[in-house]
């Protein structure tokens, strides 16, 4: 194959100027085309990755003010039902254990129900039936 006859497109489609384009520069032009494609995926991948790690670090931050509020909390009615602050010290990886524990539940629970609610509505709309 000595090279592709074809036309130039213009801005809008038409065809301009009959061209001839070679093996070469058809193969040049795809992998030009695919690295271009490539490099656009690996930045999106970078950046949502990027993303994920600052929510994530943001609720880190969140829950560990969180805890800490409720480690003080607890600390302070500890002591105020004549517990010692040497056996809230001891005490207290059983506590955050426990505290931790039963908040994932609530959230995860409060989650289920927002869904189940969003299905619901759906469903009454009348506009979804497979759900």
């Amino acid at each position: 194959m000595t090279g592709y006859r074809g036309f130039v497109p213009g801005p809008s489609g038409e065809m301009l100027a009959p061209t001839t384009v070679t093996p070469a520069q058809l193969a040049a032009a795809s992998a030009a085309e695919t690295s271009r494609v490539n490099r656009a995926v690996e930045a999106r991948v970078a950046r949502e990755a990027a993303a994920a790690a600052e929510r994530e670090a943001a609720q880190a931050a969140v829950g560990a003010a969180e805890l800490s509020d409720y480690r003080e909390h607890a600390r302070a009615a500890w002591l105020g039902s004549g517990g010692s602050a040497a056996e809230f010290n001891d005490s207290w990886p059983e506590l955050k254990r426990r505290h931790l524990s039963e908040l994932a539940v609530s959230k995860l629970s409060a989650h289920d129900r927002l869904i189940e609610q969003t299905k619901a509505e759906m469903r009454a709309s009348g506009r979804y039936s497979r759900m």
